[in-house]
């Protein structure tokens, strides 16, 4: 078993590049550092660093222990904290991460519940889109994602598809497009956009579904990073918005409808993301099946 000294030694020289700030980050001396750095090589009999003018460079053995070392230390704080949490009478700490429709769909009502059922119960959860909920999930940063699930498969990452979604075009009812009976692509691509700030996802669905039909996307003439504060510009009447059809009833408290269109710019599954385990976080499980009761009652 891989000692918890010698990796955090490793880390510390990955987080600081050289042997010289490492050493003194963990106020110890330079040749100590390197002893402990040769040890761990020895116990792995691989190489973990380039030594170059430039720094300690990773090897791909290297950045394979990066990647789960931080993985451990994230692990092993998170322990500490949850036994302090339970000592004091609490259940633990839960982080999700949320794509946008999750946000006003089915999300706030499980969060209310968890806190009802478990009032000890911190629960964070962090807005966002693929792009940037992906890395986060994968550093052990969230505990899991509401989110699209066509990502490609990842080793680490474990799925569990829950609902289908289709993306509408999204407009407020002083919008010029909102009156029309029908509403052409043409009219589409001379539409200024908002969208979630980094949502590559959509942005790329977006270029294909125009490409098709041989014009050029629009893209977003404005982003956000909050699905409530794109509905809010949509509402101006400035923007438009392409959304999953689960945020509508959201989005007409707002006066805000779908346009009269023939089709989306894509359809997708979602459902759960986190990280595989072997014994599944206790904290995870009391959302998921919170999750699941509410998208029963809802169907």
């Amino acid at each position: 078993m891989l000692n918890s000294k010698l990796l955090t030694c490793f880390l510390a020289v990955v987080t600081h590049r050289t042997l010289t700030a490492a050493a003194d980050h963990l106020c110890i001396t330079q040749p100590a550092l390197s002893k402990s750095l040769r040890r761990l090589e020895d116990e792995l009999g691989v190489p973990l660093f380039q030594r170059t003018s430039a720094g300690m460079v990773l090897t791909a053995y290297g950045s394979t222990l990066a990647h789960r070392a931080r993985l451990i230390q994230l692990e092993a704080q998170r322990a500490h904290d949850e036994i302090l949490l339970m000592k004091d009478g609490g259940v633990g700490t839960l982080t999700v991460g949320a794509g946008p429709l999750w946000s006003v769909h089915l999300l706030p009502d499980v969060i209310a519940e968890l806190s009802r059922t478990h009032a000890s119960l911190r629960v964070r959860v962090v807005p966002g889109v693929l792009s940037t909920l992906l890395p986060q999930l994968l550093r052990g940063e969230v505990d899991v994602l509401c989110a699209a699930l066509d990502f490609p498969d990842h080793d680490d990452i474990e799925k569990e598809y829950l609902i289908d979604s289709s993306h509408v075009f999204l407009a407020h009812a002083s919008h010029p497009l909102a009156s029309k009976s029908q509403v052409s692509v043409a009219d589409l691509s001379r539409c200024k956009f908002v969208g979630p700030h980094n949502d590559y996802a959509v942005l790329d669905r977006m270029k294909q579904f125009f490409a098709l039909r041989g014009l050029d996307s629009p893209g977003f003439a404005a982003e956000a990073d909050s699905l409530e504060l794109v509905l809010s510009l949509v509402a101006t009447g400035e923007f438009i918005a392409t959304q999953s059809h689960q945020v509508l009833a959201h989005a007409r408290q707002l006066g805000i409808d779908t346009l009269a269109t023939d089709e989306g710019i894509w359809t997708f599954r979602g459902g759960l993301a986190r990280l595989k385990r072997p014994v599944p976080l206790p904290v995870v499980d009391l959302f998921r099946h919170s999750l699941l009761r509410h998208l029963h009652a809802a169907s």
